[in-house]
């Protein structure tokens, strides 16, 4: 007759690597415009993404109100903000492993 398990023994839990948590399946309604840590769909690798800045909607639509308030209240001089600094742009997540896409964190409009 085999031995009896005790059933005060724990069961031992499966952790990452690195011990943080990561995200597996759905990371990219968790993208912001910060390095995400989490696993990649590809290559599965756990690490930060890389980000890469790029103009979206809502690059074109702070473009056009600066327009707007050029031609009746501010200098034009102040059109090529938004297309300069990254508070205004999209965000394209790429695994730092293989460099393949996450996904895409847009300002305006749903990410993905």
């Amino acid at each position: 007759m085999p031995p009896e398990r005790s059933k005060s023994v724990p069961i031992p839990i499966h952790r990452s690597a690195s011990h943080t948590p990561s995200m597996m399946v759905n990371a990219k309604k968790y993208l912001s415009d910060h390095p995400q840590l989490l696993d990649c769909p590809r290559c599965k690798a756990h690490g930060e993404t890389e980000l890469r800045f790029v103009n979206g909607t809502f690059t074109y639509v702070a473009f056009f109100v600066l327009l707007i308030a050029g031609i009746l209240i501010l200098p034009l001089f102040f059109l090529w903000v938004p297309f300069c600094i990254e508070t205004f742009k999209d965000v394209e997540h790429y695994c730092s492993n293989c460099k393949s896409w996450v996904g895409t964190f847009r300002r305006m409009g749903k990410s993905t």
